[in-house]
């Protein structure tokens, strides 16, 4: 699995772990995965129009690169979910693993 399909799995964990008791984790994960895909097009548009636009091996528009998926909307459910006092241990558990994934 890749790394965009390990975190939109944990987001999705993330909104229906945190669903009844905290509603505002779940729509910041719900937004996130929004971002996140819409992310993951930009990239793969930009990785074809690199390849397309290659000339004789050389690439007239340079490869992206994957600081394009740095945003504040992916990371900002999981630190939510971490900063509530009363969040059970596996919604805290879902969060640290995510941000310890996207910190590697």
């Amino acid at each position: 699995m890749n790394f965009i399909a390990h975190v939109e799995e944990h987001l999705r964990d993330l909104g229906s772990e945190a669903r009844k008791k905290h509603p505002g984790v779940k729509e910041a994960s719900e937004r996130a995965i929004l971002t996140l895909r819409s992310l993951q097009s930009r990239y793969v548009s930009a990785v074809r129009s690199s390849a397309s636009g290659s000339i004789g091996g050389m690439a007239a528009v340079p490869h992206p690169d994957t600081s394009l998926f740095r945003s504040q909307d992916v990371l900002r459910p999981f630190l939510l979910a971490c900063n509530y006092p009363d969040a059970n241990v596996k919604l805290l558990n879902i969060g640290l693993d995510a941000i310890q994934l996207l910190l590697s």
